[in-house]
């Protein structure tokens, strides 16, 4: 199965803050969650591209190939119409991110070749504790393994916790989906 999936329609494999329903949703609204898969061969990294800072106040999410590692993430399916709204949201035109097709393992469909993006002149930074809590809100909402929870609960964070109106955002996001799931 390919990346255009049918019709007017693609997959997209998010392992960092994309995993937030909420957070991926904001500017890409057709995305609906089609399954939990785990990429092989490469590991979950953060940080910047050369010395360029992240709106997050730290190190973004990247893949990095690693021949025995994995990284779990979600599966989505988006409309074609919402393909350069997630390239723009990804800085591609910027050079921020480039994308690319991946094999992703799911049980039930086995390998499914979803876009993700690859964070470009790759230099390790910590992220920032606001950018951690998004990806494990997003995994545990999304229903990833809890062996991989726990590892992402261990990363280590920069301890930058300014408020922008991005972060903001994304912290009423973040108490919206937690008032949510209370009731």
């Amino acid at each position: 199965m390919s990346a255009v999936g049918i019709q007017d329609e693609f997959f997209y494999f998010a392992y960092g803050s994309n995993m937030l329903r909420g957070r991926l949703q904001l500017q890409n609204p057709s995305a609906v969650q089609v399954s939990v898969g785990c990429l092989k061969g490469h590991e979950l990294a953060f940080g910047f591209k050369g010395t360029v800072e992240s709106r997050w106040g730290g190190g973004a999410a990247s893949i990095i190939p690693s021949p025995k590692k994995e990284v779990w993430g979600i599966i989505w399916r988006l409309k074609a119409d919402d393909r350069q709204s997630l390239d723009d949201q990804e800085g591609a035109q910027e050079g921020l991110y480039s994308p690319i097709e991946v094999k992703v393992e799911e049980k039930v469909m086995g390998e499914v070749i979803c876009l993700t993006y690859q964070m470009n002149n790759f230099q390790f930074s910590l992220p920032s504790p606001l950018y951690k809590k998004v990806i494990i809100q997003g995994a545990k909402e999304s229903g990833l393994p809890s062996e991989y929870i726990m590892k992402l609960d261990s990363i280590l964070t920069n301890n930058y916790n300014k408020m922008t109106p991005f972060t903001i955002q994304i912290n009423e996001i973040l108490n919206h989906q937690q008032n949510n799931a209370a009731m």
